[in-house]
């Protein structure tokens, strides 16, 4: 089982407030809920916007925070974060394996953007190389989303799924950014999940968005089957 966290938003300074909420505060309410489940995960995956400001503050404070869980931890940067903070937090390590499955997190950051882009060729070749088992993809900006809004684009999106298709050892994308807890489908029928946030969802509407502090926060629990298929549940904290 896979817990997947994203858009937490720490900053380096303990209580700031970013959307006018509480990232610690909204976490810590995140993770008390999935203790309530008495679940158990094999792997917590982050998928971006780790720190709202880049600190490393930030993101040992989550690392801090998700150690409880007791799991593995795969994390990729988003559009906030520091890439080399990230990195130096979690390690480098881009892979992960989940029983049969395996776990494969792509950077989409863009240096000074909030859109994100994709190197195609390199994921393929990343997945070529990589042994035939059930797999996960992970991004922050996900390939296809409720948002036309410039700033939620993904550059190579329609490549990415075209590469993906041809690819089906691949059995969903998972991607964060848009705080949206949503479950969309590629034209191939590659599932596309979104989490939500864990400090503040965002409602989108084509080129329209607004903060909502009534939106869905979360997170979403992934369960990988033994058969190679996928369901997952939002998590709602």
């Amino acid at each position: 089982m896979v817990l997947q966290l994203s858009d937490t938003h720490l900053r380096a300074t303990v209580r700031d407030r970013v959307f006018g909420r509480d990232p610690d505060e909204r976490l810590a309410a995140v993770l008390d809920a999935w203790a309530a489940t008495g679940q158990t995960a094999d792997l917590v995956l982050l998928t971006g916007d780790l720190a709202d400001d880049g600190s490393a503050a930030g993101c040992a404070r989550l690392a801090d925070a998700v150690a409880a869980i007791g799991a593995p931890v795969l994390a990729i940067p988003g559009n906030h974060d520091r890439p080399d903070i990230v990195a130096s937090v979690w390690g480098g390590d881009d892979v992960a394996s989940v029983g049969p499955w395996l776990v494969v997190g792509v950077d989409t950051t863009v240096p000074g953007e909030v859109h994100g882009a994709v190197d195609v060729p390199a994921v393929a070749a990343r997945l070529d190389a990589l042994e035939r088992r059930p797999t996960l993809l992970a991004l922050h900006h996900p390939p296809i989303s409720r948002s036309t809004g410039d700033q939620f684009r993904l550059d190579g999106a329609d490549d990415l799924l075209e590469a993906l298709a041809q690819r089906p050892s691949v059995r969903a994308v998972v991607a964060g950014h848009l705080h949206d807890a949503v479950d969309l489908e590629s034209s191939d029928g590659l599932p596309v999940l979104g989490c939500p946030a864990t400090v503040v969802g965002i409602t989108h509407d084509g080129d329209a968005m607004e903060i909502a502090p009534d939106a869905t926060t979360g997170a979403r629990v992934i369960t990988l089957h033994e058969d190679g298929s996928i369901s997952s549940l939002i998590l709602e904290g």
